[in-house]
């Protein structure tokens, strides 16, 4: 009764859940600070076939950097204001579509927020640099999933 169609979406689950889970409890253990970013990065970037995985995976890293980067800077330079926010996204959002990066524009938006607008201990900087090493923990993660585990090369593998 299982059809091939069945599978393809049964294996995707089922490395999906797997990278999540190995995301999640790797960051535990090496004691990221805010490990939960690993498993949501992993389940972000994870598509069936390798190569949309790899795809997403550079959308994702490009954007966190771009955005971890910019929402630092103004966070450092001027809290949690929320014009500065405002600029900040918009900032952040030109820079990626100018750059050739527009489907990384609105992951890095999103790393602009968590950057200025969670509440963090320390040095804005500090936030920006974790945040994008547990995003790019959690994308490692991911492409040695897709890539180890059943990896399928197209929608017909």
């Amino acid at each position: 009764m299982w059809d091939r169609i069945t599978l393809v979406h049964l294996k995707h689950a089922a490395k999906t859940g797997l990278a999540a889970a190995l995301a999640f409890y790797l960051s535990k253990f090496i004691d990221l600070p805010e490990s939960y970013w690993a498993p949501i990065s992993a389940i972000i970037v994870m598509y069936s076939e390798v190569c949309r995985t790899l795809k997403a995976s550079g959308d994702r890293l490009i954007g966190t950097a771009i955005g971890v980067s910019i929402g630092g800077a103004f966070a450092a330079l001027s809290g949690e204001r929320i014009w500065a926010f405002g600029i900040a996204v918009t900032i952040t959002v030109f820079i990626c579509s100018f750059l050739g990066y527009a489907d990384a524009a609105r992951l890095a938006g999103v790393a602009v927020a968590i950057v200025m607008l969670a509440s963090h201990p320390g040095h804005p900087w500090t936030a920006s640099l974790h945040r994008f090493i547990e995003v790019a923990f959690g994308i490692v993660i991911a492409v040695l999933v897709s890539a180890l585990i059943w990896p399928a090369r197209s929608l017909s593998t």
